[in-house]
């Protein structure tokens, strides 16, 4: 089977020469899923995401000299933020002053973290300028789906032939690293997943489909109940109620939090429940006690190093610093970037945090009004991503998962999706410059312009997002005039303040559009003598 993954990175590199977007997704596919792990002995001695992302670089390069990207997709707070917090731990490797120290407790070495997070930002990036329509976004999603549906399968058939005893870590290589090595890391995965399967189930519209779906998500809770993550069971919690109170299918969404309880004491296992029941013991579990020793350690390092941190990856070499504990990493992601890389990291984290979430929600909000649950891609994957990243959220209040690469791809999809959203979103008042409309909203067959709800007389549906600059041009001229129709003569004195500029936007357009348009002018005049 790795063989196919192999191929396919050869193919895509090449392809992604050309559709920079397919190397994009498919340097994510091996963020997910992780084959390189899985069939490693397929990928002996070869660095798929490198040469596939390397290639999609250099795809967007090209790109980017013939114009064919829209550079305004990545102006925005959010990535100006993530940009910051790049800045900042590049500059806590080089000033930190713990980067270069070794000893037993260096347990990641600071240069191979910084190539991964250059890699984690370079691909960010990349992806946030490729990704820019409706049907590439779905394409991620799927991804992601198909990723997390086969480790859900890889984890409970590990179970089932009993290869595995006590936690359950997920895929690793020869050498037994991997992103998924760790317990709490692999719970993630699932965490995250469950949003994306109850919203692709809602998608379907045949049942037997949906239900489908749906039946995976309790195999989905038993892959995090055996990782024996007790972050892992709090994102669920959280990644469950969330679902059920914003799904608009509430009663099957309230239905999923009794049936959480229910397979949890049915299929938790010892070592889960033994784990969940300290919780709230912090007094009488030595990993939380060990967890408040080591926030009380960051806060110091903090306080210390307010500007750098003690450097990148260097939380293991600083902790006998500040604590005479067992040296611990942080358990908290906002504290183990503050510590590692200066506030104004653990800043950035946090404006990134709120600029995804704070507009997912507001957006699926918009969406809802519009389109029905299960009808509209921009919903499902909206709904699908916001939630997963608030469990994300959650878990990395008690986890260190400052290199979680999946943060940063749901990061992604929500640009695209704001971004998207943005370009289809309904036409409000002032709207217009100089007459012209500047967005449609497409999600009928009915046009919004300032108001006033227009039906297009061969009923089609062009979108904006997708259409050509001609086709863009022509539409924005056809509410321009239905709402001259509707407004009358004066509307269009109003709109146009010259012959000389009604002029040069007819120029635009073909000549039975500039006809219908010199009617529209002949009539105004007539009844207006001031045009």
């Amino acid at each position: 089977m790795g063989i196919l993954f192999l191929v396919g990175m050869f193919a895509c590199a090449a392809l992604s020469l050309f559709l920079p977007w397919v190397g994009a997704v498919y340097a994510y596919l091996f963020v997910v899923l992780g084959p390189q792990d899985i069939w490693f002995w397929d990928f002996d001695g070869w660095r798929p995401q490198f040469w596939v992302l390397l290639f999609t670089s250099v795809g967007v390069i090209l790109g980017i000299a013939r114009r064919i990207f829209d550079l305004s997709i990545l102006r925005n707070k959010r990535n100006l933020f993530i940009l910051i917090l790049w800045l900042c731990i590049v500059a806590s490797y080089y000033l930190g002053p713990y980067t270069h120290i070794g000893g037993p407790y260096r347990w990641d070495n600071a240069e191979y973290a910084l190539d991964k997070f250059n890699k984690i930002y370079l691909l960010y990036f990349v992806a946030c300028l490729c990704i820019d329509s409706e049907r590439k976004l779905k394409t991620m999603f799927y991804v992601f789906v198909g990723s997390a549906l086969y480790l859900i399968y890889w984890a409970n058939r590990q179970y089932l032939t009993g290869h595995y005893f006590g936690r359950l870590s997920g895929p690793v290589g020869a050498a037994g690293t991997g992103d998924y090595a760790d317990q709490n890391n692999f719970a993630m995965l699932f965490v995250v997943s469950q949003s994306f399967l109850w919203y692709l189930g809602a998608s379907f519209r045949q049942a037997v489909w949906r239900w489908l779906c749906w039946l995976s998500i309790p195999f989905c809770w038993h892959a995090v109940f055996l990782t024996g993550s007790r972050g892992g069971l709090l994102g669920l919690g959280a990644t469950t109620l969330l679902i059920s109170l914003r799904s608009k299918r509430r009663i099957l969404g309230l239905a999923l939090i009794p049936a959480l309880i229910f397979v949890f004491f049915w299929q938790g296992g010892s070592v889960m429940k033994e784990r969940a029941n300290t919780i709230d013991q912090y007094h009488t579990s030595a990993s939380a006690e060990g967890r408040l020793e080591s926030w009380r350690a960051a806060t110091r390092m903090i306080a210390d190093n307010p500007l750098t941190g003690v450097g990148l990856a260097s939380y293991g070499p600083a902790f006998p610093h500040y604590s005479d504990a067992q040296p611990h990493e942080a358990h908290d992601t906002f504290l183990q970037i503050t510590a590692e890389s200066g506030v104004a990291a653990g800043a950035m984290y946090v404006l990134i945090v709120l600029t995804c979430i704070v507009p997912l929600w507001k957006n699926g909000n918009r969406l809802k009004r519009d389109v029905a649950e299960g009808s509209g891609t921009l919903l499902m994957v909206n709904e699908a991503t916001l939630i997963g990243f608030c469990g994300l959220i959650v878990c990395s209040l008690f986890l260190s998962l400052q290199r979680y690469e999946i943060f940063y791809s749901l990061n992604m999809m929500a640009n695209t999706l704001l971004y998207l959203s943005n370009e289809k979103a309904p036409v409000e008042s002032g709207d217009y410059s100089d007459g012209i409309p500047r967005s449609v909203d497409d999600t009928g067959d009915s046009y919004v312009a300032t108001g006033i709800r227009m039906t297009m007389a061969d009923s089609e549906q062009i979108s904006v997002a997708r259409a050509s600059a001609g086709e863009r041009k022509k539409l924005r001229h056809r509410l321009w005039v239905a709402r001259c129709e509707t407004g009358g003569p004066s509307e269009i004195a109003r709109k146009s303040s010259s012959h000389v500029l009604l002029l040069l936007h007819l120029l635009h357009f073909p000549r039975s559009v500039r006809l219908q348009t010199a009617v529209h002018l002949i009539l105004a005049r007539i009844a207006l003598t001031d045009l």
